[in-house]
């Protein structure tokens, strides 16, 4: 018996020193998903002219070496000049669109112009469409830029815009319902609906991931980088007519092709250029890859001679894209 109990023990002290000489399991390795690549692009130029106001018709002087009498504003001579803020409008209307892609609806204005036909003031009346409200303001500056003929006397009319965002099909819109007519107010009809598409990246991504971003891939998106500075720009110049300057966009995008985050440098550059970039810039798609990639993009605006002929076109304003 005693034989036997030795023989166990030693058995189990073999096992045990056998167990104890095994080499530890090796560590479970995490593979790491790859750096994102990093990416510069050459500079994405975007030049625009400012808004111009249409030169208003002369108003012809008197014959007669009497004092001329103060003459009143027609709705001939006003009509011309308060369509041509149209254009301007849109520009507005467009990028506003990014925030709201859905906004629609009617904005009054209600305009003094002093006896040299500059607007001395211009607000809204009536009850503006809410979605609409943070809009109203560039609305606003777009009218104080108009020039009408000098009539020695002031002027006060009202002038009306309707609004449909082209992502909603068959959308009709009322005509504005315009206030009760103040003492002296002229009420000018705006028979253009200003209908337009929000921004939309052209480019479809490929639907299979590439193994790492390359250049080839990233330039692809530049023409949508051209397309929304753009948007933004011409926007910008309605607030501020002298905009112009460079800045750099700095794109983060994932595998996906997705951006998940963008920056602006200098941050100080001014608004609403920045906040529409940056707004829009997250819609931006990328093509797919294994790495994403950190991709930088010096953009310049410039502030350029509006051409002859398309100032006569349009009314002394450089149309914008619909």
């Amino acid at each position: 018996m005693s034989t036997v109990r030795a023989s166990s023990l030693v058995l189990s002290l073999a096992l045990v020193a056998a167990c104890s000489s095994r080499p530890p399991p090796r560590p479970v390795t995490v593979l790491r998903p790859p750096d994102p690549i990093a990416l510069t692009l050459p500079e994405v130029r975007v030049s625009h002219a400012a808004w111009a106001a249409p030169t208003p018709p002369p108003i012809m002087a008197p014959t007669s070496r009497r004092t001329p009498r103060r003459s009143a504003m027609t709705l001939e001579m006003a009509l011309p000049v308060l369509v041509s803020t149209n254009e301007p409008v849109r520009a507005c209307y467009k990028a506003f669109l990014a925030f709201s892609p859905q906004a629609g609806g009617s904005i009054v204005t209600l305009i003094t112009v002093g006896g040299n036909g500059a607007v001395s003031d211009v607000e809204t009346i009536g009850t503006p469409d809410p979605s609409l409200a943070i809009m109203s303001q560039c609305v606003l500056t777009a009218l104080r830029t108009r020039r009408f003929p000098a009539v020695g006397a002031p002027t006060l009319m009202s002038f009306p815009f309707s609004f449909r965002s082209g992502e909603i099909n068959g959308q009709t819109l009322p005509s504005p319902v315009l206030p009760a007519p103040r003492p002296n107010e002229m009420q000018v009809p705006n028979s253009e609906n200003i209908t337009v598409r929000p921004w939309r990246p052209a480019l479809i991504p490929a639907s299979a991931s590439a193994p790492l971003m390359t250049r080839e891939l990233v330039d692809a998106v530049v023409p949508d980088v051209q397309s929304l500075a753009d948007t933004c720009y011409a926007a910008t110049l309605v607030m501020n007519p002298s905009a112009a300057g460079d800045f750099t966009l700095r794109v983060a995008v994932e595998p996906s092709g997705n951006v998940n985050r963008l920056d602006i440098t200098p941050p100080e550059f001014p608004s609403p250029m920045r906040d529409c970039v940056v707004t829009l810039g997250r819609q931006l798609h990328f093509h797919p890859s294994l790495t994403g990639a950190i991709v930088t993009i010096p953009v310049s605006l410039h502030l350029v001679e509006a051409d002859a002929t398309a100032t006569a076109t349009a009314g002394g304003l450089v149309p914008v894209a619909r």
